[in-house]
């Protein structure tokens, strides 16, 4: 009697796999004999999905991969091939996300919950409520607030599903790799671009008005496969952070010298993106490493850095003759820089304009080249050159107070964990990496509104999810090393 019941149970599956052969095969023939190549595509990815979907449910964690890979790439493809509805495909992955964590908690049980729970997300739980509030402002678009429903909801829904999904150090370990292999290929494009020039696509794209921002007086602005050079810019200046400080914390000597490297070439990519603001990032990062590290000699180290760079750039000429450091060079004296002033312009008329506004004109409502598609208006006619002025004209001084001490509660509350909290060197050097790259960002965020472009926002709040979750990653290298250095007759 139970070996006929366990027969039975057995053969379900063979079953139901029988069954979707059937009537798989049954479609494709419907659909080839009706020549409905769609229908055809569509049945025959369907053994993939399914296959894909099992990986997923036993490894939930690598729809962050996924999620990862398709941000940093998604843009640089949509050069080349035409993909529409970007933030839908985004925010559909999101949601996959979502349904994976709650499928693994209601199957196995074994969703840590309160690993979500951290300044980040409790911050981000009172902005997004702040700004679905927005939408009653007297001012407000609704087009414009659905329009912006990506700086409403996903920056809580990414910290979450990372706490949540990346739970292992092994995980961090492999998405920080990942991110090296990414950076790599950018700089080759970037030396693609450099020493032998602009493919069709890119041409296409300077001849629509790229050229204006990206071949002027000092040179050539190399952009990689990013939105623009600033945000180019900005990346590879984090990235030499991310890795430089890493490389000196790796136990492998081939991760040291490997990380050391992409460092050095990332640094190299940002000079040749042309942006001066970009310079801000690694100089603010090392500022930041020299407060977190506690170690004398990094902080010496760090120091002494910053002021070569400084009195390099500031007081004298060598390397003139180059055109990216040229470039770099007026970053260090600003008020005699034309864009600078038009900027300082267009800030004083727009405060004039928001100051009896501490809400702002409305989500989606600024000068940043969506504006104008929702409303014509005063707001929308000036350009906010700034992620901070951005969220200023939209959201009101109110709404930049909140986002800035969200922003910064987190950073200084992450530093606080890697000089206190973290006792693993390795996880201490990658975790102050990525906060030292993330701070020079947002710092430099106050000159382009990349922020909330693809990748950067994405790679900053994964980051700052990756630090404020350190304990957890430090707690399992205890385990870990505890569990490989027991004698074999201990172990449970």
């Amino acid at each position: 009697m139970e070996t006929s019941r366990y027969t039975e149970r057995v053969n379900i599956p063979f079953k139901i796999s029988q069954l979707i052969l059937i009537l798989g095969l049954g479609g494709i023939g419907i659909s080839l004999l009706y020549n409905s190549i769609p229908v055809f595509i569509l049945i025959s990815l369907i053994p993939l999905l399914c296959v894909g979907s099992i990986l997923l449910l036993r490894y939930p964690w690598f729809i962050l991969f996924v999620i990862f890979t398709i941000n940093y790439f998604i843009l640089g493809i949509s050069r080349y091939v035409s993909v529409e509805g970007i933030s839908v495909i985004m925010e559909i992955l999101y949601v996959l996300a979502l349904v994976l964590i709650f499928i693994q908690a209601a199957l196995f049980q074994n969703i840590e919950w309160r690993r979500a729970i951290n300044i980040l997300s409790i911050t981000l739980c009172v902005w997004t409520g702040y700004c679905i509030l927005e939408i009653i402002n007297p001012t407000a678009s609704l087009e414009g607030w659905i329009l912006s429903r990506g700086l409403i909801f996903n920056g809580l829904i990414i910290v979450v599903i990372t706490s949540l999904l990346c739970t292992r150090y092994s995980i961090l370990k492999a998405i920080i790799f990942c991110l090296s292999i990414f950076t790599l290929l950018a700089i080759v494009k970037t030396l693609i671009q450099y020493i032998i020039g602009f493919d069709s696509y890119e041409t296409k794209w300077l001849n629509e008005g790229g050229a204006t921002t990206h071949i002027i007086w000092s040179g050539t602005r190399y952009f990689s496969f990013f939105t623009d050079a600033s945000n180019m810019g900005a990346n590879m200046g984090a990235a030499s952070m991310f890795f430089g400080i890493a490389a000196f914390h790796m136990r492998s000597i081939a991760c040291r010298i490997y990380y050391l490297c992409v460092a050095i070439l990332a640094l190299y990519a940002m000079f040749l993106s042309g942006t001066r603001g970009a310079m801000v990032v690694p100089l603010a990062g090392l500022a930041l490493y020299t407060l977190v590290s506690k170690q004398t000699r990094a902080i010496i180290g760090g120091a002494s850095m910053l002021l070569f760079i400084y009195v390099f750039f500031a007081f004298t000429t060598i390397g003139e003759g180059n055109s990216s450091i040229r470039r770099m060079r007026t970053a260090f004296n600003p008020t005699k820089d034309a864009s600078y002033i038009v900027r300082k312009e267009n800030q004083r008329k727009l405060a004039t304009y928001l100051k009896h506004k501490p809400f702002g004109e409305g989500l989606g409502l600024s000068g940043d080249g969506l504006g104008v598609k929702v409303s014509r208006r005063f707001t929308t006619s000036i350009p906010t050159d700034s992620w901070y002025v951005k969220i200023w004209v939209e959201t009101g001084i109110v709404g930049l107070i909140l986002y800035l001490g969200m922003i910064f509660s987190a950073i200084g509350w992450g530093g606080w964990i890697i000089a206190k909290r973290i006792k693993d060197l390795e996880l201490k050097g990658l975790l102050s990496g990525l906060l030292c790259g993330i701070f020079g960002m947002f710092i430099n965020a106050y000159t382009n509104s990349f922020w909330g472009q693809f990748p950067t926002m994405i790679i900053a709040l994964m980051g700052l999810t990756f630090v404020l979750n350190g304990p957890y990653f430090d707690k399992d290298i205890a385990v870990s090393y505890t569990h490989l250095t027991l004698p074999t007759n201990s172990r449970v």
